[in-house]
């Protein structure tokens, strides 16, 4: 391949890595809003949140796809398996000019990838407390076995049945 056309790809996927990297910060930034929201207890905007989460993880799963493509060339042309042009590879193997840019990308990377981890592993369990929470609140409505006792199988209030406060003052 000739040496300019290679380094037009490379610069091609610098430039795919640069816009894969600000996905990624953008996925993190609605990460962190979904995590206040938990916090919040807010459940108005959760669901738009996630919605918001699915779309950047579309895109990014797209720009994954551009950025193969151009590695599995790289990776012909020098002879070497896709799987090893990695970002440390290329930190090291390409043309010295672009070399800085792949150990950046490389290193801010590893760092999105921890902090987004981190950022879902929390969000998963506050998702996980707000849903026994409202587990938790159809368990005071309910006698136990699941059945609320203010009406029976037809539909009918039982008024002889009335709930009992002391188990809400527990929970209160």
């Amino acid at each position: 391949m000739d040496p300019q056309l290679r380094l037009q790809q490379l610069t091609r996927l610098a430039d795919i890595l640069w816009y894969e990297r600000r996905l990624m910060e953008y996925l993190l930034f609605k990460l962190v809003t979904a995590n206040l929201m938990l916090n919040a207890d807010d459940q108005r905007f959760i669901a738009p949140a996630i919605g918001e989460v699915d779309r950047i993880i579309a895109e990014i799963r797209k720009t994954e796809t551009d950025r193969a493509e151009i590695v599995s060339s790289l990776a012909a042309e020098w002879g070497v398996p896709a799987a090893s042009v990695t970002l440390a590879y290329l930190a090291v193997n390409a043309p010295e000019e672009l070399r800085e840019v792949f150990e950046d990308h490389r290193n801010r990377f590893l760092a999105l990838t921890g902090e987004i981890e981190s950022v879902t592993k929390e969000n998963r369990r506050l998702a996980t407390l707000g849903l026994s929470g409202i587990g938790g609140s159809f368990g005071i409505l309910a006698d136990g076995d699941g059945d609320p006792g203010l009406y029976d199988a037809s539909g009918r209030h039982r008024s002889e049945r009335q709930a009992n406060p002391a188990r809400i003052d527990e929970v209160l």
